[in-house]
């Protein structure tokens, strides 16, 4: 799916019906972020941010999430409310929609910021 297409429809999304378990880790998704995966095909990127968060920022009670995508290159960017980068990951191939997509995550739940 085209990505301002996308965009407009995650603008859609301001609450969530059920969450579901989209990774083996201990985090779940609200519809929206759902929706995202599928429509992006970007399951590897639910993986690796719950496999970060596991890892490497399990104390944090929320965290903000960029994945910025151009021209087939990729950083996720792990922030904590107050802007303060906590972790970063960078890629040098990835098929994410390009832009800019943000995730908050809280209590293990990771949403959408109109589902916040």
């Amino acid at each position: 799916m085209e990505s301002n297409k996308l965009k407009q429809k995650l603008e859609q999304f301001t609450g969530t019906e059920k969450y579901h378990k989209l990774t083996i880790f201990n985090l779940l998704a609200t519809d929206g972020v759902a929706f995202f995966v599928d429509k992006a095909e970007a399951f590897w990127l639910i993986d690796d941010i719950a496999c970060i968060k596991d890892l490497n920022l399990k104390n944090e009670k929320f965290i903000v999430v960029k994945a910025i995508s151009k021209d087939n290159i990729g950083n996720v960017i792990y922030e904590d409310g107050n802007y303060n980068k906590l972790h970063e990951m960078k890629y040098d191939y990835t098929d994410l929609p390009e832009g800019e997509w943000k995730f908050f995550i809280q209590n293990n739940v990771i949403m959408l910021p109109s589902e916040y």
